[in-house]
This record gives structure tokens, C-alpha cells and sequence, in this order.
């Protein structure tokens, strides 16, 4: 059966609709530009409605059903940054490198194997035709078919599509002798690995390194100039923005609580602008969820402002 129908069946909306969708796939993109920290500056792509409308049926119906590694830890029901950090508690010794331009990276070419695959497996009530290639690939890849950042399905399809790296990564680091026994987890275009095994992680680097150099599918470059080596014992241990202490405890770094420990004292004395009081409510639930036993000590000292400010945010 035609996969155009299927979706119109099960949606309730007419083929028509679907195919001026995919006629202006590529047309009715809304672009959005923010700052990067170091300067730069990041495209976001924003699909029309009826092309997210498709893109959530792909979602359901063929991207959930492929294949993700265990060691990838964004994008998922019930895992944040504080599961992929605690992870790695236990080690002394790590290693993070960064993927440049990790969504650009990944490429319809690269997709559409393992839907084929999973396809010819499982023989789903649609066909696996031209024409569901075509719809796949204008509903899900923007312009040279590259995976765009800001459409529901990216961050699904770059999970699947990095299944093949994340396994053969795995079983690359699987040397006891050499590397010592090794956690590697991905967060997005985040790699974090720890050991105990001291020196180390600057074999893990060459072999990572040479590994992604001759990866093909897909295309990686490793971002050289945040690549970082960290101790938990000497305190520069960090994973996705959480610092793990030599006693194996995580907490945020000393910059953010003095951040936060600022817009308190700010909205105490009333001088705080209101435009950042939703800010300060989200800075408390980060942290109550990553670091609870320093939430708790902001309570003590601030539990007047606290109180207050969540009173307010309940009223409006």
C-alpha cells in the first residue's frame, strides 16, 4: 500500500494536503538565527505545520522502531544530562570530544539503508517505493539533503542513523589492557568517556580520533578545539555541564551557583528585572533535579524569595 495513503488514513487528512506539504518542503521553512558562545552563529529551521504533521506520523511509525544505542543518552524518554553523568561517577579519568556540526553531518544517504533494512525485516503495511523515499526524505532533510536543526524528527533520525557508530565505538574501547574498562556514553554530538586505567584517555583520543577519520556514514569531523581531558580527583571533571567531584558526587559548577545565588539576592532587594524571574525558576528546577543537596541549602538561606517567587509564577 501506498505510504501517502496510509498516512492520510490514519491522520484523517486528505493526499492532497500531503503533497502540498512535500511541494514546499523546502519553501515554507522558517529560519531562526542564534548566537554560539565562541561568536558563531546557529541556523534554526522551523517546519511548516503540515510538514511536522507528517514528520510526527514518520516518528511513530518507522524512526521509534529502529534501532538506538544504550550509549546514547539525549533525545530520550527518561534520560538527561544528570543520567549520562552519573554513569561515569565511578572514574577517575575522562576524555570529551565534540562533533562538529553534528546534524549538517548526517545526510538522507545515510537514513534511508536502515529503513530499508528494518523494512525488508519487518514488512510493514507500506510499501518501501520511490515515492516513500521521496517522502521521507523532503519531509525530514532540508536543502542537499542535510539533517536541518529545528525539525521534530532530527533529533530521533541522528540516534538512529549513529547507532553503527555508537556500537563499533563500543567495541573499539573494549580493551581491558589497553584502555582499562571504559564507559563511553553520546550526547548528541557530546562523546564522554572515563576509565580508571591512568594515560589512558590519550589512547582513547588517537584511536577515537582515527576511527571517526576513516568513518564514512556518516561523515564526522571532530571539533579539535573542545576536545578536553578531565580528573575527577584533580576537580575538572566535567559531563554535559555537571561537575563530578572525586567523591563521585555531581553538582553544578561554581560559576553557576554564584549565577544563582545572585538573582536571589537581586529578587530579595526587589531590584531583579522581572524579565528574569522565569529564568530563576528554571535555574531552581535544574538544579533541585541535578543537585538536590545544594537546592537545599539555597532553601535554607533564601526560603522567603523562593516561596514568594513560585507563589507569583502559580498567581499568573
Amino acid at each position: 500500500m501506498d505510504i501517502k495513503a496510509i498516512i492520510s488514513d490514519d491522520l484523517g487528512i486528505p493526499t492532497s494536503l500531503i503533497d502540498e506539504a512535500l511541494a514546499r518542503a523546502r519553501l515554507d521553512v522558517k529560519k531562526f538565527v542564534i548566537p554560539k558562545r565562541n561568536g558563531q552563529k546557529r541556523v534554526i529551521l522551523q517546519p511548516s505545520k503540515k510538514l511536522k504533521t507528517i514528520q510526527y506520523w514518520l516518528i511513530i511509525n518507522i524512526f521509534k522502531k529502529l534501532n538506538v544505542h544504550s550509549a546514547a543518552f539525549a533525545y530520550r524518554d527518561n534520560l538527561s544530562i544528570l543520567e549520562n553523568a552519573e554513569v561515569h561517577k565511578g572514574n577517575k579519568y575522562f576524555l570529551k570530544m565534540d562533533l562538529k556540526d553534528f546534524f549538517p553531518s548526517i545526510n538522507y544517504s545515510d537514513l534511508i539503508p536502515l529503513i530499508a533494512s528494518w523494512h525488508s525485516k519487518e514488512t510493514p503495511s507500506w510499501t518501501l517505493s520511490k515515492n516513500a523515499e521521496v517522502l521521507i526524505r523532503l519531509s525530514c532533510f532540508y536543502q542537499n539533503d542535510f539533517l536541518p536543526v529545528g525539525y521534530p524528527s532530527s533529533p530521533i533520525i541522528s540516534n538512529v542513523v549513529m547507532y553503527k557508530f555508537d556500537t563499533e565505538i563500543s567495541n573499539l574501547i573494549n580493551d581491558m589492557e589497553k584502555f582499562g574498562e571504559v564507559i563511553y556514553t553520546r550526547y548528541a554530538d557530546d562523546l564522554v568517556f572515563s576509565t580508571n586505567k591512568q594515560g589512558a584517555c590519550n589512547l582513547l583520543l588517537k584511536a577515537i580520533t582515527d576511527y571517526i577519520a576513516k568513518s564514512e556514514s556518516p561523515k564526522l569531523v571532530v571539533n579539535t578545539a573542545k576536545t578536553k581531558f578531565g580528573s575527577s580527583s584533580g576537580g575538572t571533571a566535567s559531563v554535559t555541564g555537571l561537575k563530578i567531584c572525586n567523591e563521585g558526587r555531581i553538582t553544578i559548577h561554581r560559576k553557576q551557583k554564584d549565577h544563582i545565588r545572585l538573582l536571589l539576592s537581586l529578587y530579595g532587594k526587589s531590584i531583579l528585572n522581572p524579565e528574569e524571574y522565569n529564568s530563576l525558576l528554571g535555574h531552581l528546577s535544574y538544579i533541585h533535579h541535578v543537585d538536590p543537596a545544594f537546592y537545599s541549602k539555597l532553601q535554607s538561606k533564601y526560603f522567603m524569595q523562593i516561596a514568594e517567587l513560585r507563589a507569583a509564577n502559580k498567581a499568573s
